[in-house]
């Protein structure tokens, strides 16, 4: 099997999401004609102004937004609700967690739902605390933790559920720079020990070097698609005073400055 058409690698062809205009004739286009493969194990970055569709792309890759036309496989399978082979990370960790559970309640969530026997789900939970940075803290609530590890917490209880996708919409644009930074770097960190297929969402160029292995840049709306795509052939982890690095962030920057 290549890796365009192994399970966990995604195809979008011709794909568009549109709503009637006041009149009902009028037709206006989010997102219109994206053609995209994001193969399996992939770090891909879509980065755009907001306002341009990035999240509307993720929403109807997550299943939780219809699409209008076109197509969108994983894998061989059409997709057109949500399933468990995708998982989302919010920027808003305090939208997802359970006020009411601690760090390793939440984490275990999901496996108590699918009625995991309680060692196997200890087992599972500690190994995705530890590789979240957040051995320790397991029996603190999320009142208790600081904005990144809300974060880690959302992360490893997504870890936990074993998708074979992870699609991240913008999860560190809530958190200070320096939080950031860490977030970053452990996120690829995890997503190396892991070889799962993550799209993440940014409209930071810098965060998205740091991060992809290829980024795709989209247009500003309506009627918004994949313009140009980038490939980032620099070694993890990397530095973002490398001259290299310096090279490619003023090659898209001047993208957008045209």
């Amino acid at each position: 099997m290549s890796l365009a058409t192994s399970k966990n690698s995604i195809t979008i062809e011709r794909l568009n999401k549109s709503y009637p205009g006041p009149s009902g004739a009028d037709v206006h286009y989010i997102i219109k004609d994206v053609d995209l493969v994001v193969k399996s194990g992939e770090f891909f970055v879509l980065l755009g102004p907001s306002g341009c569709g990035k999240s509307t792309l993720l929403n109807i890759i997550a299943g939780f937004v219809s699409k209008s036309g076109g197509r969108l496989r994983i894998g061989e399978s059409e997709v057109s609700k949500p399933g468990k082979d995708r998982a989302v990370v919010f920027q808003q960790a305090d939208s997802s967690l359970f006020p009411w559970l601690t760090v390793r309640q939440n984490v275990e969530f999901g496996l108590k739902m699918k009625k995991m026997p309680k060692p196997q789900r200890k087992e599972i939970s500690d190994r995705y605390i530890g590789l979240v940075g957040l051995s320790g803290h397991e029996n603190k609530f999320p009142r208790e933790l600081s904005g990144g590890m809300k974060q880690r917490v959302q992360l490893a209880r997504v870890l936990a559920n074993d998708p074979v996708i992870l699609l991240m919409d913008e999860p560190f644009g809530a958190l200070d720079a320096m939080t950031r930074r860490t977030m970053q770097k452990e996120l690829s960190r995890i997503w190396r020990e892991t070889n799962k297929t993550v799209i993440f969402v940014t409209h930071d160029i810098q965060e998205a070097l740091l991060l992809g292995q290829r980024i795709g840049i989209m247009s500003a709306g309506p009627s918004s698609n994949i313009t140009n795509i980038y490939d980032v052939p620099l070694p993890y982890p990397r530095d973002a005073a490398a001259p290299e690095f310096y090279e490619l962030y003023r090659t898209i920057q001047a993208h957008f400055d045209e």
